[in-house]
């Protein structure tokens, strides 16, 4: 079975019960907690905006739509607020709104919404149909998943407007946080801090990124990305809908061999390529989340005749408490954030650094050469 299929079953159930089912057992979002929710409309010329805090509810048009915000406390000098908006094309909207008044006190919080976005995990923004989507599938095509009012008649939501959001947000994040998630409030803190820093000392905001900070952005995105699947893949249903394309390979242990250990996958299917790191626990994947028994390294992934998988595994521990015939699900090495923070600090100094051309002090050096299949393939990914 393919994930496309996997998923498809889900969707048929949804639709036979009439219920939304479970894509993940833990809540994939940190709580808006005094969230600031908004719907937008847009034509031609103008930009309508009605928000409500849960108490009160304000409306504007073009740069009254920013006073509104503004009157919810919205602004470089105040504490940070959540901002809860239908898809990522509101809040695009709204950016754009915010650029075309920069002078304005809520454009470069926007600004610093739209920024967060792109971080996944994040506390700053809550993208509403996009979190639902990632805690249950509807019986209803893909594509009708992304208007919040198809979620507020599945999950029994009879408000509207921004109170439909705002209930929506709550309902999506009601539950057991997903283990490790609050770390992305302490990064949103820290990018808010700069944030204010630099616009207090008059950095203008709305002009593009410099080559550093475009580096500098466009590395942290890609960490953050790498974080939150990380994480997702500790949940037992998302780690059950990974092993249907091979992120998570449930195997059976055939040998060990001090730190050595093989396996015969389930099926001839995997992501896990030769050098990945991987962990894993014991059971099969609806079992994620329960303690390591195996780390180490894919040292050898070969088809025997009978076309099974056979997946060598190296620098396990010593102390392994395995044994043939152990079922146990592997999947990638936990990312590690601060690991990732140490390397955006390098990276940081390394652009700074005297002849680095992406600190426009240099040229790059271009350089061809054969590029491997399965290089290729991972890129594609």
């Amino acid at each position: 079975m393919s994930l496309a299929q996997f998923t498809l079953g889900a969707r048929l159930r949804a639709q036979h019960t009439r219920r939304p089912v479970p894509a993940a057992h833990y809540s994939p979002a940190i709580p808006p907690t005094g969230g600031i929710a908004a719907t937008i409309t847009t034509d031609a010329a103008h930009l309508y905006l009605t928000a409500t805090d849960g108490t009160t509810t304000r409306t504007g048009t073009n740069r009254t739509a920013l006073d509104a915000l503004a009157a919810y406390g919205i602004g470089m000098t105040e504490q940070r607020r959540p901002l809860i908006v239908a898809t990522t094309a509101d809040l695009a909207a709204l950016t754009d709104l915010a650029h075309a008044h920069h002078d304005h006190p809520a454009s470069p919080v926007i600004a610093w919404w739209d920024q967060r976005a792109d971080h996944p995990g994040t506390d700053a923004v809550h993208i509403a149909t996009d979190t639902a989507r990632h805690r249950w599938i509807l019986g209803v095509h893909p594509d009708a998943e992304r208007t919040p009012d198809t979620w507020a008649h599945w999950l029994n939501i009879t408000t509207t407007g921004p109170q439909q959001l705002l209930d929506l947000a709550t309902l999506t994040t009601t539950g057991p946080l997903l283990p490790g998630l609050l770390h992305a409030s302490i990064l949103d803190t820290a990018s808010w801090t700069r944030h204010q820093n630099r616009t207090t000392a008059g950095r203008p905001w709305w002009l593009p990124d410099t080559r550093i900070d475009a580096a500098l952005g466009l590395l942290a995105r890609s960490h953050a990305t790498e974080w939150y699947e990380s994480l997702r893949l500790d949940d037992p249903r998302v780690a059950l809908a990974a092993s249907h394309d091979g992120s998570v390979v449930p195997a059976v242990v055939t040998a060990h061999d001090e730190t050595v250990v093989e396996l015969i996958a389930d099926r001839p299917l995997s992501r896990l390529r030769v050098g990945t790191k991987i962990a894993g626990w014991r059971g099969d994947p609806i079992n994620a989340g329960t303690t390591d028994c195996l780390t180490g390294t894919i040292d050898a992934t070969t088809i025997d005749r009978d076309a099974h998988l056979r997946i060598t595994i190296t620098d396990v521990p010593r102390r392994a408490q395995i044994a043939p015939g152990d079922r146990i699900t592997l999947r990638p090495a936990r990312v590690d954030p601060n690991m990732q923070s140490n390397a955006r600090t390098l990276a940081a100094m390394g652009y700074r650094r005297g002849t680095n051309w992406i600190a426009g002090r240099g040229k790059p050096t271009t350089r061809r050469g054969n590029v491997p299949l399965d290089v290729i393939a991972a890129a594609a990914d």
